[in-house]
């Protein structure tokens, strides 16, 4: 029983006290592992019918923490501590603790995996949130009597026996067939009817409604990533999405409904995960929105046909310069200057075989391939000073070549 005041004063009781309480609480009601729904040894099964939530919100709860860390530590712990229900009919089982072999060795186990995590400062934050989400699952839905019941141990049922020295009175038993529909006790007997079957549940709406709001949130977060290049990563738009489907779970467990979002949960998930590369990609100049998506092709002949930049978001730029005249003249003798970019795809660049060649190029993550030279990798670059085969002579062409997520390639015509 939780305490609310110390006992011979009238000063509610201190935070330690209270914690200690708490968590002697959840030792003394820990719940039995069910044998009828459980999918690996019922841990996730235990704790829902504890506190009256969905069993699935649970199981997707523990594959979320064994992703950031926790996850199978606790397991461990839980199929140690919360006691086997066993078969029906069963003895109940004793709550003092573990003491069987398998039990002790779970709990060394759930030890040893829970040690990077308190070594490790990127894993010991989501494991203390995890603690307290279960912490807080108890204040707040430990004591509804359900729960309670739950909780408590069930009572053994004693098969009654009949006295085997008590008299025998004799039943009278109707006649198996009336022709003349004489008896007295079936006159007013009606026929039988078909027995009505179960009502249906109503059908909830938390999951249209839920899958709705997630639209509009990750439109908004979305169009604002339009409207500040670079302010919003590029995963929050699904994250944002992911976030409000987590608060439709989390609502679908305490109301026994919205269980078609797990898979959405999931696919959002990976989708969130995928997005994480392109974060980097996006930067402040944004060139998910500047490029746009598609393929720019162009093969200009003359220097003013040539345009200072090339861009595109998703998709490829090839430029053919092979027939590009770089010829120096009294007018014009400083380099021939030109910059392609793309967010997500190729730059792909052929440039006069003669060409005094100038070429800074970069890559978030990708290839780089400039005159016969390679690099791979994540924030590569590459830069190239090359007269080509007949020496210097003519005016220099000079390329700044970029690809957040792709292939950069310079090849010579």
């Amino acid at each position: 029983m939780n305490e609310t005041q110390l006992p011979g004063s009238g000063r509610p009781p201190s935070a330690a006290t209270t914690a200690r309480n708490t968590l002697r609480d959840m030792w003394d009601s820990r719940p039995l592992r069910p044998r009828d729904d459980r999918k690996l040894a019922g841990v996730s099964a235990a704790i829902a019918r504890r506190y009256e939530i969905d069993p699935t919100l649970v199981r997707v709860g523990f594959v979320v923490a064994a992703i950031v860390g926790p996850g199978i530590p606790l397991y461990l712990a839980g199929c140690a501590v919360l006691p086997d229900a066993g078969p029906p009919g069963s003895p109940v089982p004793p709550r003092n603790g573990p003491s069987s072999a398998l039990s002790v060795a779970l709990l060394v186990m759930a030890a040893l995996l829970a040690v990077p995590l308190v070594l490790s400062s990127d894993r010991v934050i989501p494991a203390a949130v995890t603690v307290a989400l279960l912490v807080t699952l108890h204040v707040t839905r430990g004591n509804r009597p359900g729960a309670r019941e739950a909780a408590a141990a069930p009572t053994p049922v004693v098969p009654w026996v009949a006295d085997p020295h008590a008299p025998t009175v004799a039943q009278a038993a109707p006649p198996a067939w009336d022709p003349l529909g004489v008896a007295p006790f079936a006159w007013d007997l009606p026929e039988p009817g078909p027995e009505p079957g179960p009502p249906s549940a109503p059908r909830s709406s938390l999951t249209p409604i839920t899958l709705a709001v997630s639209l509009v949130v990750a439109g908004m977060v979305g169009g604002l990533a339009l409207a500040a290049p670079g302010a919003v990563p590029a995963s929050a738009v699904p994250g944002a999405a992911l976030a409000v489907v987590g608060i439709g779970l989390v609502v679908g467990a305490l109301r026994r409904a919205g269980r078609w979002l797990v898979p959405f949960a999931v696919l959002l998930a990976l989708v969130t995960t995928a997005a994480i590369p392109l974060n980097d990609a996006v930067g402040p100049d944004g060139w998910a929105v500047r490029g746009g998506i598609g393929e720019t092709v162009e093969a200009p002949t003359t220097v003013a046909a040539l345009a200072p930049e090339y861009r595109r978001g998703t998709g490829a730029v090839e430029l053919d310069l092979t027939r590009l005249d770089l010829t120096a003249t009294p007018g014009a003798t400083g380099p021939v200057r030109t910059r392609a970019e793309v967010g997500a795809g190729v730059v792909q660049v052929r440039v006069p075989r003669d060409a005094d060649l100038r070429v800074r190029s970069s890559v978030g993550t990708g290839d780089l391939t400039v005159d016969g030279q390679t690099r791979t990798g994540q924030n590569v670059d590459l830069t190239v000073n090359d007269p080509g085969p007949d020496g210097p002579g003519g005016r220099v062409l000079e390329l700044d070549l970029r690809a957040e997520l792709g292939t950069v390639e310079v090849t010579r015509g």
